[in-house]
């Protein structure tokens, strides 16, 4: 039996390379467009040269060259079952990746092959020199790898980003908050390592057995942008796609982030602040941060981690200027 398509797989139609962006594909799979052939690619495999694509890029590729998948309404290309030419699942190809730096990390969690991965261009073959790994867990285990990397760092088997890489990955992400607070949001996540010199991020993926959470992920209807604090209640499932922060308010049932800048924000028990657009997802309402690639004025903070680390003063002053 074919094992469903989910998030963080890799599929292959019109000879291009789409990254799978959800967990409801039964009638078509949702997924953004990554990769293509070119001639003047810099990235081979099987004898093609390929080249990556960014998100604008993605988007001006499909309508220029009249590629039918991408849907306007949704902004992710929508792809038809009988039109994939291969199907990429990290889980089913990490043992066949012969790369030193994926073993190493492998080696390092030690747990089960089937419950790892890597996606992105090590999953399809093809990576640059510059790629990092995008290392994937599912379930449960992604805690386990979580609770891995700070012990690991403790013991110096792990090293934390340098305040270089740092202030690469806040550029490359386009953050849209002060860089001290985004630092000091990331580095109690313990999802970021170097492991010799390698540098890994640890990307969450439910289970087989978690595919159909009740997490909203289809498009509301728009109402209004608003900022909301509010009592977080439930942290399982922050690092979720969409992380998931149900919250005490009088009428957001929960703040849905479609960027992985904002997953694992805040803590059970705090008070986060987040700016978005609220939508109405079949009677719910719900505020979602990232409803476009760029963020813009979109976020997710800890107040109570904002205090802790003494960085009231970079908050105010950032809240006055935007």
């Amino acid at each position: 039996m074919l094992k469903p398509i989910r998030l963080r797989d890799f599929v292959m139609a019109d000879n291009c390379f789409f990254s799978v962006v959800g967990y409801r594909n039964e009638s078509s799979v949702k997924a953004f467009l990554r990769y293509i052939p070119s001639m003047n690619g810099d990235r081979s495999r099987n004898g093609k040269t390929y080249r990556k694509l960014m998100h604008e890029e993605a988007i001006e590729y499909a309508l220029n060259s009249g590629m039918k998948y991408y849907d306007m309404n949704s902004g992710i290309f929508l792809i038809p079952h009988s039109e994939i030419q291969e199907v990429f699942k990290p889980e089913e190809r990490i043992a066949q990746i012969g790369d030193k730096e994926v073993k190493r990390i492998v080696d390092f969690f030690g747990m089960p092959l089937n419950k790892m991965g890597v996606t992105g261009s090590r999953l399809i073959g093809l990576e640059s020199d510059e790629s990092d790994v995008d290392f994937v867990m599912y379930g449960n285990y992604w805690f386990r790898g979580q609770e891995k990397i700070q012990r690991g760092i403790e013991r110096g088997k792990l090293s934390e980003p340098s305040q270089e890489m740092w202030e690469f990955i806040y550029s490359k992400r386009k953050v849209n908050i002060p860089f001290d607070l985004f630092l000091a949001h990331e580095m109690r996540k313990y999802h970021r390592a170097v492991i010799g010199n390698t540098y890994f991020d640890l990307l969450y993926v439910r289970d087989y057995d978690e595919l159909n959470r009740q997490i909203p992920e289809e498009k509301g209807v728009k109402k209004e942008k608003i900022t909301i604090r509010a009592e977080l209640v439930d942290d399982r499932y922050v690092f979720d796609y969409p992380a998931f922060y149900p919250v005490k308010h009088h009428s957001i049932e929960a703040v849905l982030s479609y960027t992985h800048t904002y997953v694992g924000q805040a803590k059970r028990g705090e008070t986060l602040e987040a700016r978005g657009v609220v939508e109405e997802i079949k009677g719910g309402y719900y505020l979602i941060v990232g409803t476009s690639r760029e963020v813009e004025d979109e976020y997710i903070l800890s107040l109570n981690l904002i205090e802790h680390e003494s960085l009231q003063e970079s908050y105010r002053n950032w809240r006055e200027s935007i």
